[in-house]
Formats: C-alpha cells, structure tokens, sequence
C-alpha cells in the first residue's frame, strides 16, 4: 500500500553504536526491499555506509527514477518483478497504482468499501519475473533481512527463495491479507504455514481495517495516500517475523549465528521496537561467551528504553521494575500503584 505499516524506534541507540563503532564494515547489513516505489525506507539510512539495499520495482519509468536519484553505490533499483520463477506474469494496473498487482482485484468485494475505483484494474501488461534464489545466487548476495509490499504476491516470492530463505535471511517484514479480495490471493495462514516450515516465528502483527462505506465515504489520507481506517473490518496486516537464535542457541547450534549476525538480529530487534528481544539475545549470547561480559554491559544499557522520559541503565530499569511491582490496569487502561489503590480502596 506505500503507507507507513510499522512503528518504528526513534531511540536506536543500541544501532548508532554498533554503527559509530564500525561493527558492519566488514559484513554490511543487507536488505531487499520487494516493491520498492518512492525509495528505501528512511530508517536504513542509519546504517549509512554499512549497509547494502537492494530494491525490486516493477514499474519501470518509476525504477529509472529512483536508480537517477540515487548517488550511493550500495544501493540498486532492479525493473524485474519478484515470483515464484523465472519468466511472465500478467501485472493489473490501478489507477492507485502503488496497488497494482500480478492478482487481479474482486469488484464484488471492493464496492462495498469507498474509492473501490482506485482499486479495480485498468490496465493489464506482462513483465519479465525471477526468482529469489536465482537472483541471490547470481548476483552473490546474502541477504539478511527483507521487507515485502507486492498486494498479494508475497507468499510467490518465499516459493521462489525457500533456500535464502532458511539459509541467511533472519527477518522479514511482510504484506499479507486476511480476506481473499484479489482473484486466488493467498492469504495470511498460507504464508504463516510457509514460514513457520522454513524457522521464522511471529513478532508483529500490526492490524489495519477498511471502514465499509455504509458508514463513510473516504478512505484516503489527506496525502491522497490510499490507506487504512480507524474502525470497519479487519483486511490486511505488515506481519513482522524473525528468527529465533536464542532458541537455536540453546539447541548448540552457535554455529549458525557468528556474533555479527546476532548483533544484526538484535539492531532490527530494536528498531522494530522489540528491545526485549534484543536484550535477550544479547544476554544469552554473553551466556555461551560470544560477546563479553564488558561488551554485554554495554549494549544492554545502550539497548534499554527510557524510564519515565530518562536514560537509564539495564539494571536500573530492572530494579525500578521490581519497585513499582507488576503493572496494573483499570478498565483496560494502564495506571500507576497510586491510581490503582486509591480505585481499590473505593470499593
């Protein structure tokens, strides 16, 4: 859809540091971004120069654009859609063309929601495919971690890259549907199946709904960005999901994640948010002595969230947690001890 589907950390300073200290100089980030219109995404700019993008965009005229802009060498626009292999596919051209799709829309359906014409395909045109596999492999990649946006083909794509897949790549941030609203689109079980087969496990699943228009009539944002509703019914999801070192580490399986690669996993960790995780992996690491204790000191507090607005050590954050006791909650929303027992001694 082109929107933004995922909060991300505005407080990476686990990430800056690894960067400032040039710990991916040697084994660049690398990314592929599968429907990479209007560019990369902004937060890989962190990573300046340790990091290696690689981008697939259907739209040809829009492929020539991004790769005109481009100035750094670490970063390729390729015109060639993504699938299952190599050779044609029918692309259905909308009018919203970001949503342009190799699955052709379901009027039936879209016209009970507005602006369905944004969505109903005008335009049908074959572009040349490949396959994931086979592009890695011929261009020498070792991708780490993906981010996918391509209305439906998505499950095509991990057909096409099961090897790279269970190989390198430890993450990926993927578009999936809940309700079948293109012709033969797969659906978000298909891909949760495919995937668990192949060892990632859900972190994230972000829900975005489309208001029917019995009880609006809009749809898009004020950008004209066609994009999800406050209230109506559950359609699509930017599901987040990772590998689980932690779990293959206790499994001795240490040879499969180098340190470069954990801290990898722990920097994504924290910038989607996920800093638990990351403290954790960073933690069991330091167990089995791949990163130092010294070392591990370090990025655990650099890895902490803020307390209250405040920077504050790992060890801090825990023992004001044991102060303060479990969260508690009133009606479903969050309060302090002080809120909570002044409710309880109403009662």
């Amino acid at each position: 859809m082109a929107i933004i589907t995922q909060k991300i950390n505005t407080r990476p300073q686990l990430t800056k540091h690894l960067v400032a200290s040039g710990i991916f100089q040697l084994s660049p980030l690398t990314v592929i971004e599968v429907g990479a219109r209007g560019g990369f995404e902004k937060h890989w700019d962190l990573y300046g120069e340790q990091i290696r993008l690689v981008g697939f965009e259907a739209d040809i005229g829009e492929c020539e654009r991004l790769n005109r802009q481009n100035q750094d060498r670490n970063r390729k626009y390729f015109p060639i859609g993504l699938s299952h292999r190599q050779g044609k596919r029918t692309l259905y051209i909308q009018r919203h063309v970001a949503s342009s799709s190799f699955y052709k829309s379901r009027e039936d359906f879209l016209q009970r929601f507005p602006a369905a014409q944004d969505l109903i395909p005008h335009a049908a045109i074959e572009i040349s495919t490949t396959d994931l596999d086979s592009f890695v492999a011929k261009n020498n990649l070792r991708p780490d971690f993906m981010k996918l946006d391509i209305e439906g083909a998505e499950l095509d794509v991990f057909r096409g890259g099961t090897k790279c897949l269970g190989d390198s790549i430890f993450g990926l941030s993927t578009e999936a549907v809940f309700y079948p609203w293109r012709e033969n689109i797969p659906t978000f079980s298909e891909l949760d199946i495919l995937l668990r087969k192949l060892g990632f496990v859900l972190f994230d699943l972000p829900i975005f709904r489309w208001e029917k228009k019995t009880l609006s009539p809009y749809m898009h944002e004020q950008n004209g960005t066609f994009g999800p509703t406050d209230k109506g019914q559950v359609v699509w999801t930017q599901a987040l999901y990772l590998k689980d070192p932690v779990a293959e580490l206790k499994q001795g399986l240490v040879n499969r994640w180098p340190v470069a690669r954990i801290l990898k996993l722990a920097s994504i960790m924290e910038l989607y948010n996920l800093e638990d995780c990351a403290l954790e992996l960073i933690d069991a690491a330091s167990q089995l002595g791949l990163i130092k204790k010294r070392d591990r000191n370090v990025l655990m507090n650099l890895t902490t969230p803020p307390l209250n607005g405040r920077t504050v050590s790992y060890s801090e954050y825990v023992k004001y947690l044991k102060k303060v006791g479990a969260p508690r909650y009133l009606k479903g929303r969050k309060v302090s001890r002080e809120e909570y027992e002044k409710y309880q001694s109403k009662k």
